[in-house]
């Protein structure tokens, strides 16, 4: 299954790309691939947390109690 990646390029503090450097030794990753994992994690893990509060914004609106 191939994926439909889309590049993107970014600038990181110092520490934070020390980190992503260690990261990537630690998993013998490249820096690219680790960023990659590293930011896909965090954007589908805020991404649902988005949608779950939308859910129940959207739920606590549409009922009777009032607040």
């Amino acid at each position: 299954m191939s994926l439909d990646l889309k590049t993107v390029q970014v600038r990181l503090p110092r520490d934070a790309y020390e980190a992503l450097a260690m990261l990537a030794d630690a998993k013998d990753h490249d820096l690219g691939e680790e960023a990659r994992e590293v930011l896909t994690e965090a954007l589908l893990g805020k991404g649902h947390a988005i949608k779950v509060l939308a859910e129940r914004l959207a739920r606590a609106v549409g009922s009777d109690k009032v607040r």
